[in-house]
């Protein structure tokens, strides 16, 4: 049985074949802000037509039926509850399959109509304001946001782990990196984001101009700080992209990484700043970075994964929604094959949303020949 952490009998709400079990919703601006997308099926659709996280996820349960055998299996952030489906069939005794919005409903009503409604109870609220009779062998979650960190669900998952998960107990995913690449911007965006900026400008100008004119205001008092709008928007956001391999110059295949058994939240909300190098591959014009993500399913050292499984958004693997962020360059470089680049870079929260993030990066090198150096540059993962 389920309880809310506010005592007594979980609530709940009729959702196809039987009941979800309630616990306290998310608070209204967690909710605006992140939560409601995942309420949708349109939202959810993305993700489960995205084959490489289905292939990968269904692979790391059904090629560990050993593990899953008999054992309690919590889901984080079940969504549909197509997680807690694989847990059942890989063989878990029990399954809770929490989700903090109404999509809860669908996925009772999924699990029912899979004949599973015995094995996975729906538990509709926060992980973090959920209380069970007893803790999982294993947890399961598809936290991972653009970029890895965005969102910071993660924080969710190792909260579970360490309130919800017996000792020596397995997360699925265990391990997880960030990859640094070189590339080239084989669609000469940061021109094309120079001539929106600059035609933004220009209309922005006729629009003073005219103000003054018809309306007998001055607006021109606000112009530096659009200006500045207009700057932080196109220069200083990544991209979200699914790049092709063959724009890749260079790329270091492990800038930051964690295993999520060990680490802490503490840790986790802290800055995370890395050094490194990158080199050179292939010849040609450098446009910007772009990083992305692996995840490993190799269970703990109690509960070892028999066959683990890596799940990467590498654009040499194939298209993902995660797809690559795209930081580019204010002026791109050209690089030959066997330069480095050193790259430094710090990834932080942003203050006005703790789940988005902020990334700094600078680069210096002898680039073909010649010193190229770019100071340290904001970039917005939103």
């Amino acid at each position: 049985n389920a309880k809310s952490m506010q005592g007594g009998n979980a609530k709940s709400m009729q959702g196809g074949n039987g009941n979800v079990l309630m616990a306290p919703p998310p608070d209204g601006v967690d909710y605006a802000n992140y939560f409601c997308a995942y309420a949708e099926l349109y939202h959810q659709k993305q993700m489960l037509v995205d084959t490489i996280r289905m292939e990968q996820y269904m692979a790391s349960m059904m090629e560990n039926k050993s593990s899953f055998k008999g054992k309690t299996v919590i889901d984080v952030g079940a969504g549909t509850g197509i997680l807690s489906i694989w847990a059942a069939k890989a063989g878990a005794a029990r399954v809770y399959a929490i989700e903090a919005t109404e999509m809860a409903a669908y996925a009772r009503r999924l699990i029912g109509a899979n004949g599973l409604a015995d094995t996975i109870t729906v538990i509709q609220g926060k992980a973090e304001e959920v209380k069970l009779e007893e803790k999982a062998d294993i947890i399961i979650s598809e936290w991972m946001g653009c970029f890895l960190l965005r969102e910071s669900m993660l924080d969710t998952v190792i909260w579970a782990r360490d309130n919800l998960m017996k000792p020596g107990g397995a997360l699925y995913p265990s391990h997880a990196r960030i990859i640094i690449a070189a590339i080239k911007d084989n669609g000469r965006r940061m021109e094309e984001k120079r001539n929106m900026n600059t035609n933004d400008r220009q209309e922005w100008s006729t629009f003073v101009r005219m103000a003054r004119r018809k309306y007998a205001v001055d607006m021109d008092i606000l112009t530096t700080s659009y200006h500045k709008e207009l700057d932080d928007f196109y220069y200083n956001t990544a991209a979200c992209l699914n790049l092709e391999p063959q724009q890749i110059l260079g790329e270091n295949l492990s800038v930051l990484e964690w295993d999520l058994h060990t680490i802490t939240l503490e840790e986790l909300k802290k800055d995370k700043i890395a050094n490194f190098e990158i080199k050179m591959t292939s010849s040609g014009v450098m446009g910007g970075l772009a990083g992305w993500f692996d995840v490993d399913f190799k269970g703990s050292k109690m509960l070892p994964a028999e066959h683990p499984v890596v799940l990467s958004t590498s654009p040499r693997v194939g298209i993902t929604h995660w797809g690559q962020q795209a930081f580019f360059l204010r002026n791109p470089t050209l690089c030959t094959r066997g330069d480095v680049a050193r790259v430094s870079m710090k990834i932080t929260r942003q203050k006005k949303n703790d789940r988005m993030i902020d990334t700094y990066f600078s680069v210096e090198g002898n680039l073909s020949g010649t010193l190229y150096k770019m100071s340290t540059t904001l970039y917005h993962v939103e």
